[in-house]
């Protein structure tokens, strides 16, 4: 294993670009290395046969390589979705509206604090035109996903149960085009301890659009023309 760089540098250095199928091993096992020791409810662990798909065209897979021979993060840009994984009818999108799904990143240890998240984001975004609605999904726990989604435009939009009935925000981020969705009225902070009524806001057309001022709670935004 090499050693990550100074804070100082950064992700300066390494060499981004995209995964092909003869990189399934080395996907594999950052993804295996990325989620040991995290529980079940926080982070879901996927087949090979799942990320293999994805490198034969399920969808599209950023790599940052370290000296251009050790992958050490990766984030997936899936185009190809199951219907029990599309957003359009909750959305109240349009059955033509195109979609992609942020599906899961993976840094290896020794590489996390370095803004690797972040800069996996972006680049999937960089990948999408300025029409495509991104999605994605985070355990309430794993607050550095979250927080890195909100910070590059997504919004939770509702609290579903999936994975085997474990709790998932849902973050949408529009077109760069749609206009802005505001509200005058106040927003209210909710810890991770009350999804119950995160969820009920949320179902009601409630945004989390920030990380709240306490470790693991979200600022919830009202729909717009809501009094308050």
């Amino acid at each position: 294993m090499s050693s990550p760089p100074t804070p100082l540098l950064r992700t300066s250095g390494l060499h981004w670009r995209l995964l092909q199928p003869q990189d399934l091993d080395a996907m594999e096992a950052l993804h295996h290395l990325s989620i040991a020791g995290l529980p079940p409810h926080t982070v879901k662990a996927e087949a090979r046969t799942f990320l293999q798909s994805l490198l034969q065209g399920r969808g599209t897979v950023i790599g940052a390589w370290h000296h251009h021979t050790e992958l050490i993060a990766y984030g997936v840009l899936q185009h190809d979705l199951l219907p029990t994984d599309d957003p359009r009818e909750h959305l109240q999108l349009p059955p033509q509206q195109t979609l992609a799904k942020l599906a899961g990143a993976a840094v290896a240890p020794q590489w996390r604090g370095y803004g690797l998240q972040r800069a996996l984001i972006t680049q999937r975004i960089g990948h999408t035109n300025s029409t495509t609605v991104l999605f994605a999904t985070a355990a309430p726990e794993n607050t550095v996903s979250w927080h890195n989604l909100l910070g590059c435009g997504f919004r939770v939009r509702a609290l579903e149960y999936r994975y085997g009935g474990f709790a998932r925000y849902l973050l949408v981020r529009l077109p760069s085009h749609a206009p802005p969705q505001t509200s005058d009225a106040s927003p209210l902070e909710l810890h991770i301890d009350a999804l119950a009524q995160q969820q009920t806001l949320l179902a009601q057309g409630w945004q989390g659009i920030a990380p709240g001022t306490l470790p693991g709670s979200l600022r919830l935004q009202p729909p717009t023309g809501n009094p308050g």
